[in-house]
Protein backbone atom coordinates (compact mmCIF):
# COMPACT_ATOMS: atom_id res chain seq x y z
CA UNK A 1 0.00 0.00 0.00
CA UNK A 2 2.94 2.42 0.76
CA UNK A 3 4.50 1.93 -2.45
CA UNK A 4 1.11 2.45 -4.24
CA UNK A 5 1.09 6.03 -2.61
CA UNK A 6 4.76 6.67 -3.74
CA UNK A 7 4.62 6.17 -7.18
CA UNK A 8 1.90 8.93 -8.25
CA UNK A 9 3.76 11.42 -5.90
CA UNK A 10 6.68 10.50 -7.80
CA UNK A 11 5.13 11.21 -11.10
CA UNK A 12 4.37 14.37 -9.79
CA UNK A 13 7.47 15.38 -8.75
CA UNK A 14 9.19 14.70 -12.34
CA UNK A 15 6.15 16.37 -14.16
CA UNK A 16 6.30 19.38 -11.85
CA UNK A 17 10.59 19.46 -12.24
CA UNK A 18 10.04 19.02 -16.32
CA UNK A 19 7.68 21.69 -16.60
CA UNK A 20 9.79 24.37 -14.28
CA UNK A 21 12.85 23.89 -16.25
CA UNK A 22 10.72 24.53 -19.78
CA UNK A 23 10.03 27.80 -17.95
CA UNK A 24 13.30 28.53 -18.08
CA UNK A 25 14.20 27.95 -21.48
CA UNK A 26 15.10 31.20 -23.58
CA UNK A 27 13.26 31.88 -27.24
CA UNK A 28 14.68 31.21 -30.64
CA UNK A 29 16.14 33.80 -32.57
CA UNK A 30 17.65 32.12 -35.54
CA UNK A 31 20.02 29.67 -36.24
CA UNK A 32 23.28 28.59 -37.73
CA UNK A 33 23.63 28.98 -41.72
CA UNK A 34 27.18 27.72 -41.61
CA UNK A 35 29.57 26.71 -38.86
CA UNK A 36 33.67 25.52 -39.37
CA UNK A 37 35.56 23.91 -36.99
CA UNK A 38 34.76 24.43 -33.77
CA UNK A 39 31.97 26.79 -32.67
CA UNK A 40 30.25 26.36 -28.74
CA UNK A 41 26.83 27.80 -27.94
CA UNK A 42 26.17 28.74 -24.21
CA UNK A 43 22.98 28.77 -22.90
CA UNK A 44 22.02 29.03 -19.07
CA UNK A 45 25.45 27.39 -18.45
CA UNK A 46 24.80 24.22 -20.83
CA UNK A 47 27.50 24.11 -23.63
CA UNK A 48 26.72 22.80 -27.16
CA UNK A 49 28.69 22.28 -29.81
CA UNK A 50 26.90 24.21 -33.23
CA UNK A 51 27.05 23.11 -36.52
CA UNK A 52 24.92 23.61 -39.88
CA UNK A 53 21.24 24.46 -38.70
CA UNK A 54 21.94 24.62 -34.65
CA UNK A 55 19.57 27.12 -33.96
CA UNK A 56 20.38 30.22 -31.53
CA UNK A 57 18.71 31.72 -28.58
CA UNK A 58 18.43 34.47 -26.76
CA UNK A 59 21.32 34.90 -24.35
CA UNK A 60 23.42 32.49 -25.97
CA UNK A 61 26.90 33.05 -25.71
CA UNK A 62 28.81 32.22 -29.47
CA UNK A 63 32.51 30.83 -29.21
CA UNK A 64 34.50 30.32 -31.98
CA UNK A 65 37.90 28.57 -31.77
CA UNK A 66 41.04 28.89 -33.72
CA UNK A 67 40.27 28.59 -37.72
CA UNK A 68 37.03 28.57 -37.07
CA UNK A 69 33.90 30.90 -38.53
CA UNK A 70 30.19 30.75 -37.25
CA UNK A 71 27.48 32.50 -39.92
CA UNK A 72 24.39 32.88 -37.89
CA UNK A 73 20.90 34.31 -39.26
CA UNK A 74 17.96 35.90 -37.17
CA UNK A 75 14.54 35.97 -38.07
CA UNK A 76 14.37 39.14 -39.13
CA UNK A 77 17.46 38.29 -41.50
CA UNK A 78 20.03 39.82 -39.88
CA UNK A 79 23.11 38.27 -40.77
CA UNK A 80 25.96 37.76 -38.42
CA UNK A 81 29.44 35.98 -38.94
CA UNK A 82 31.57 35.47 -35.76
CA UNK A 83 34.67 35.13 -36.69
CA UNK A 84 38.06 32.77 -34.94
CA UNK A 85 38.62 33.10 -31.30
CA UNK A 86 35.91 35.21 -30.35
CA UNK A 87 32.75 35.90 -28.33
CA UNK A 88 29.54 37.16 -28.80
CA UNK A 89 26.49 37.65 -26.60
CA UNK A 90 23.43 37.45 -28.11
CA UNK A 91 21.38 40.00 -25.52
CA UNK A 92 18.27 40.57 -26.32
CA UNK A 93 16.06 40.12 -29.72
CA UNK A 94 12.62 41.07 -30.06
CA UNK A 95 11.52 40.81 -33.77
CA UNK A 96 8.61 43.60 -34.66
CA UNK A 97 7.36 42.41 -38.09
CA UNK A 98 5.61 45.53 -39.07
CA UNK A 99 7.24 48.62 -37.26
CA UNK A 100 10.15 49.87 -35.21
CA UNK A 101 9.34 48.78 -31.91
CA UNK A 102 11.79 45.65 -32.17
CA UNK A 103 15.30 45.69 -30.32
CA UNK A 104 18.49 43.62 -31.15
CA UNK A 105 20.93 43.78 -28.63
CA UNK A 106 24.12 41.81 -29.57
CA UNK A 107 27.82 41.52 -27.02
CA UNK A 108 31.06 41.70 -28.89
CA UNK A 109 33.67 40.71 -25.83
CA UNK A 110 36.28 39.90 -27.91
CA UNK A 111 37.79 39.02 -31.41
CA UNK A 112 36.14 39.45 -35.25
CA UNK A 113 32.48 39.81 -36.25
CA UNK A 114 30.19 40.87 -39.56
CA UNK A 115 27.12 42.41 -38.44
CA UNK A 116 24.64 43.10 -41.51
CA UNK A 117 21.09 44.51 -40.58
CA UNK A 118 17.62 42.61 -41.11
CA UNK A 119 14.40 43.65 -42.16
CA UNK A 120 13.45 45.85 -38.88
CA UNK A 121 13.83 49.38 -38.39
CA UNK A 122 18.10 50.04 -38.33
CA UNK A 123 17.58 52.34 -34.89
CA UNK A 124 16.81 48.77 -33.34
CA UNK A 125 20.03 47.52 -33.78
CA UNK A 126 23.03 47.97 -30.86
CA UNK A 127 26.18 46.35 -30.66
CA UNK A 128 27.84 46.76 -27.59
CA UNK A 129 31.98 46.29 -27.65
CA UNK A 130 34.34 46.38 -24.22
CA UNK A 131 35.39 49.78 -25.74
CA UNK A 132 31.95 51.47 -26.80
CA UNK A 133 28.24 50.81 -28.25
CA UNK A 134 27.53 51.16 -31.89
CA UNK A 135 23.79 52.20 -33.52
CA UNK A 136 22.88 51.58 -36.45
CA UNK A 137 21.63 54.89 -38.29
CA UNK A 138 21.38 54.50 -42.01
Amino acid sequence: MYREKRIPILTFAILFALQSTAGFAEPKIGSAKDVKNNVQGVVSGNSQRLSKDSEVFTNEVVRTGAASLADLVFLDQTTLTVGPVSEVHLDKFVYDQGGSSGSVVIQATRGTFRFVTGSQDSKVYQIKTPYGTLGIRG
